[in-house]
């Protein structure tokens, strides 16, 4: 079985696939009602899973250094 760390990773990714799908889609109103709830689905399922991901790291912050710092428009970041 894979770590969690490794589970919340794959959550994560198939919420990016989702949402990504979802933009092009949303946007050229292709996009039944019923994609729309499933994609809801994924992102709840996901928020729960991230939040208790989050209950079993280490309290406090991460040093500076291993921080992950977002850059509005990169798409690396």
């Amino acid at each position: 079985m894979s770590s969690p760390h490794a589970e919340i990773a794959t959550l994560a990714r198939r919420c990016e696939w989702l949402m990504s799908d979802a933009a092009f889609a949303l946007g050229w109103r292709r996009y039944s009602p019923q994609q729309c709830r499933d994609t809801a689905d994924a992102l709840e399922e996901f928020a729960t899973a991230l939040r208790e991901h989050a209950g079993t790291l280490p309290s406090g912050e991460l040093p500076d250094s291993e921080r992950t710092t977002l850059v509005e428009g990169d798409p690396y970041a």
